[in-house]
Formats: C-alpha cells, sequence, structure tokens
C-alpha cells in the first residue's frame, strides 16, 4: 500500500516521545502488591478456601482483560480496521499479562483445588454419581494439563501477532499485515474454544451439578467489554500525561461505543440464560441461581446488571457523552468494577458454600473484607506494574502500519 511521505514525516514527530511509565502508576503498582500479598496473606493464615477464592477472582479477572485484548486485537487486524491503530500499542501490552495469569492458575490447580472444587475431593466423588461420570473430564492432571493447554495456545498466538505488529515498523509492512489477517483468523475459532472451556473448567465446574449451555458466551463477553474499559481507562490516562496526541474525540466515540454496544449484549446473553432456566424450572439448572437469590446475596446478584449494563447504557447513550472523556471514563470505571463484582459472585457462593457444607467453614452470606480487597489489589498491582512496562518497549505509534493515515484523520 502505498504511503504518503509529508504525513510519515508527520507521523514520525509525533511518534518522537517514546513512552516512559510515570512514577506515580509504579509507585501505585508496588502499593497494590504491597496491599495485596498482605490481603492474600491475611487469608491464607484464615482460611484457606477463601484465600484460593480470591487468587481464583483477580486471576481470572485479569486473563480475562488480557484475552478481551487478544481478541480486539485478532479482530482489528483480521477485518482491516483503520481507527484503533493509534492505540494498537497499549491493546498489544494488554495481552502480555497471560504469563501471571498462568502462574495462578497452575499455583490454584497444585496447591488450591481441593479448597475450591468438590469433584477434587476423593471422598465426595465416591458418594456421588454425577461426579464418577464427569471424572473423565473433572480429575486433578485433566484440568493443571488444560491449564497449560490454554496458556499455551493464548500466549503463542498473542505473541506471533505481537511480533508480526512490532515487525511492520521495519517492513515489508503488506506482509506483516497480511499474517496477522491469518493469524487473526486462527486465534478467534482458537479463542472461541479455549474461553468457553476454560470457563467451564474455572468457572462452572465451581458447581459441577449445575450447567449451561451459554456459559462461554458468557464468559467472553464479559471478558471483552472490560478489555474495552480497560483499554478506554488507559487511553485516557496516557493523554492526560501527554501521550497518544493524535486520539481525538472520535476515537473516543468508537471507544464509547464498543462499550456501549456490548455492554448491551452481555445484558442479552445475562437475560437469556436467566429466562431460560427460570421457566424451564429444572433443579439441577436453578440451584445456581437459588445460592445467589438468598442469604444476602440477593442484593449483589441485583446490583450485577445494573452495574454491568444498566448504568454504563444510560450513561452513553446520548452521542456527547462518548466524546467526553470524563464522562467516558466514569462508565469505564463502573464496567471495570462490574466486571469484578460479576466475578465475585460466580464464585464466592459457590467456594463459600462448599466451605460451610466440606471444611465446616462458619459462612451465612456475602463475605468482603481484607481479604477480597487483597485478591483484587494484587493482580491489579501486577498488571500496572507490566503493562506499562510493556509500553516502554515499542513505539507508541505503529508508524508504517497501512491503516496509520486512516487513524490519525479519523472523523464521523
Amino acid at each position: 500500500m502505498a504511503h504518503h511521505s509529508h504525513h510519515d514525516a508527520g507521523a514520525a514527530a509525533l511518534e518522537d516521545r517514546a513512552y516512559v511509565v510515570p512514577k506515580s502508576v509504579q509507585n501505585l503498582a508496588l502499593a497494590l502488591i504491597a496491599v495485596g500479598v498482605a490481603g492474600l496473606g491475611f487469608a491464607f493464615a484464615g482460611e484457606a478456601w477463601r484465600g484460593w477464592s480470591n487468587v481464583l477472582i483477580g486471576g481470572y479477572y485479569f486473563t480475562g482483560i488480557a484475552l478481551g485484548a487478544s481478541f480486539i486485537f485478532a479482530v482489528f487486524s483480521m477485518v482491516n480496521a483503520g481507527w484503533w491503530v493509534v492505540i494498537k500499542r497499549p491493546v498489544e501490552a494488554f495481552t502480555t499479562f497471560l504469563p501471571v495469569g498462568l502462574v495462578a492458575f497452575l499455583a490454584i490447580g497444585l496447591l488450591g483445588l481441593h479448597d475450591l472444587y468438590e469433584w477434587s475431593v476423593p471422598e465426595i466423588v465416591q458418594h456421588d454419581m454425577l461426579l464418577q461420570r464427569k471424572a473423565p473430564l473433572l480429575n486433578e492432571a485433566g484440568w493443571l494439563m488444560r491449564v497449560v493447554i490454554y496458556f499455551g495456545i493464548w500466549m503463542t498466538t498473542t505473541y506471533l501477532m505481537r511480533r508480526h505488529s512490532r515487525a511492520q515498523d521495519n517492513g515489508p509492512v503488506d506482509e506483516r499485515t497480511k499474517s496477522n489477517v491469518r493469524l487473526g483468523a486462527i486465534h478467534l475459532v482458537l479463542f472461541a474454544l479455549t474461553v468457553t472451556f476454560s470457563g467451564l473448567d474455572w468457572m462452572s465446574s465451581l458447581e459441577p451439578h449445575w450447567f449451561s449451555t451459554m456459559f462461554g458466551v458468557y464468559q467472553f463477553i464479559g471478558m471483552f467489554v472490560a478489555a474495552t474499559a480497560w483499554l478506554t481507562l488507559f487511553v485516557l490516562g496516557m493523554k492526560k500525561a501527554g501521550y497518544l496526541p493524535y486520539v481525538n474525540e472520535n476515537h473516543y466515540h468508537d471507544l464509547g461505543k464498543m462499550m456501549f454496544g456490548f455492554a448491551t449484549f452481555w445484558a442479552y446473553i445475562w437475560v437469556s440464560q436467566y429466562m431460560l432456566i427460570w421457566y424451564s424450572n429444572i433443579p439441577e439448572e436453578t440451584s445456581y441461581y437459588f445460592n445467589r437469590q438468598h442469604h444476602g446475596w440477593e442484593y449483589i446478584w441485583a446490583l450485577n446488571p445494573i452495574v454491568r449494563w444498566v448504568a454504563p447504557f444510560l450513561i452513553l447513550l446520548p452521542r456527547g457523552n462518548k466524546r467526553n472523556p470524563k464522562i467516558l471514563a466514569l462508565a469505564a470505571g463502573i464496567l471495570v468494577f462490574g466486571h469484578w463484582l460479576d466475578i465475585y459472585l460466580q464464585v464466592m457462593p459457590a467456594t463459600s458454600h462448599f466451605a460451610a457444607h466440606h471444611h465446616g467453614a462458619d459462612v451465612h452470606g456475602p463475605l468482603f473484607g481484607l481479604q477480597e480487597v487483597g485478591g483484587l489489589a494484587f493482580f491489579a498491582g501486577l498488571f500496572l506494574l507490566i503493562v506499562p512496562k510493556m509500553m516502554e518497549r515499542a513505539p507508541l505509534l505503529a508508524k508504517h502500519d497501512p491503516y496509520l493515515e486512516e487513524a490519525l484523520h479519523h472523523d464521523q
């Protein structure tokens, strides 16, 4: 594709300012990690199941952000999207968090399964016909092996996509661009399968008697919305710090539309899953909601669709709000919190129920203390430490991307 040399010079000038992680971000990251270590230490010193529950929540949350970013990366590469080229580097950097997720899930698999998953306790399985039937899939060795397979696939495809994207800076450009079209397509097929099965392994199997055919889509859409919200906050923060001068209100508008549209798709899946289970009223299916609509959980359950859809929908509905950095940041912040609440609601009612019945824990409703803050803070700190550091390693502007012109002059 032909390049416009006078614009190239402008792009090069724009790109002269390499990204440097602000000291304040590093300090915040280290402070969060310190709080996280203290909170998780406190959790493990008290009740191991609660510590592992929070490692699962935090690990799954931020693995999902990296995976959501990988989906954005793959789709936009595959369809040759133009407008996103100016925010491509933060998207790439998000995907570099995956090795941390791998370590977290290996730790759970090696040390924490018996505290979280009833199918991993032989005494329970021998008295439960259903768990015996599911044993070929739900067993410790298989669970651990699949963790390695999932992360192996994700880390390989995202590494290759990043490598081709960075190599564009040195050419041959068209070849690298086409490679990422192909890689994006491969990643999306593998992504659909691995996100579905990892969701069943890590989340759904916390309640192994329950099942839902929508669970995989539900996991994917949650990750995608949350990754877009985090990306929006990163872009707004970098813009405020004097980076990304070429990002304009039209880019904000597109990020706002993505959050608006896909939060609505999340709501559609949420309602569909609930309605199907509600009106068929089969005990094995309704148990999931029964556990979340009693003993104090009902308030969190009712809050979930409000923060994941109602509030962002109303905030982002007017066109002007999608172009206003402060309002966009508010909507993104609500979605970032909403995704955590959603995962907390998938994990905690299940693990606390299991702990009360099989570990003799004294739990009768929602738990929120230093332990939960610690789990979230620990992984958030690692995310804020690693992702900005990775952005230092590449030019902020993909100046030889064939769609850069379109991105620099993006107007609607």
